[in-house]
């Protein structure tokens, strides 16, 4: 049986695209297979491969809670094939909601920021306490900022490595098992993406909210500040992930 050869990466939302992460596979031999099974209103476990036909599994963020099952019933399908990806050590890697998912198919909490006390997380700011061992998180310890964007927060339990934290939020990274990570922040934005999502009309508004007048604007020039000295960790931290998906698949 030849060894499976494709990434999986599951979006939620249009514009929230893999970004960084698409761009650490380029050239790798892998095959990319993108997609969004929130479109499909009636997505069944036929909808998606096994995890044996994956080198690896990357699971995007949005807006929906990962506890909304009744809302967007598809979620449970990708917290089944995240759990399955834990137990087959598919290398995987969740982001932001993707992260969250990852979490509740490990049996952790997810809370709302309101039921913490807290408001949305969102511009660019350092991680602290990063785990420098990482391999994914470690690099990023001497980021001078990621993007933060979220409401949500994973709440650690006993045994899972916590990675990196920010001021308002306990887990912002964690390691699922030997190749498995869950980021709570967006390391796959460039300033470009960024720009994208800043031009939806929802996400300006999520930032205003939370920032106040001049948020895009804020963020744009913080992301465009910040670029030069970020974008080499952060492919630092991708080359180990395609490293992973390539060994898989015996590339």
């Amino acid at each position: 049986m030849p060894a499976p050869r494709t990434v999986l990466i599951l979006q939620h939302v249009e514009v929230e695209k893999p970004g960084l992460i698409l761009e650490a596979l380029d050239g790798s031999g892998l095959d990319v297979d993108i997609r969004n099974l929130l479109d499909a209103p009636s997505a069944s476990p036929a909808d998606l491969p096994p995890v044996a036909d994956l080198a690896g599994l990357v699971v995007m963020g949005g807006p929906m809670n990962a506890d909304d099952l009744a809302g967007h019933p598809a979620l449970k399908l990708e917290r089944d094939l995240l759990a399955d990806a834990l137990r087959a050590g598919v290398p995987t890697l969740g982001v932001c909601l993707g992260a969250q998912l990852l979490a509740r198919a490990q049996g952790l909490v997810v809370r709302t920021g309101a039921e913490l006390g807290q408001g949305e997380e969102i511009g660019w700011a350092p991680l602290r306490d990063v785990d420098r061992d990482d391999p994914v998180v470690g690099p990023l310890a001497d980021a001078p900022a990621v993007l933060h964007w979220h409401g949500d927060r994973i709440v650690p339990a006993a045994g899972i490595q916590v990675l990196a934290r920010t001021d308002t939020t306990e887990c912002q990274a964690f390691r699922a098992g030997p190749a498995a990570w869950g980021l709570q922040f967006h390391l796959e934005v460039t300033p470009g993406l960024l720009d994208d999502w800043l031009a939806e009309p929802s996400f300006a508004t999520e930032a205003a909210q939370a920032l106040g007048p001049g948020a895009a604007e804020r963020l744009a020039a913080d992301a465009r500040a910040v670029a030069p000295a970020l974008r080499p960790l952060a492919e630092r931290s991708l080359a180990h992930l395609r490293s992973l998906f390539v060994a898989r698949a015996g590339l």
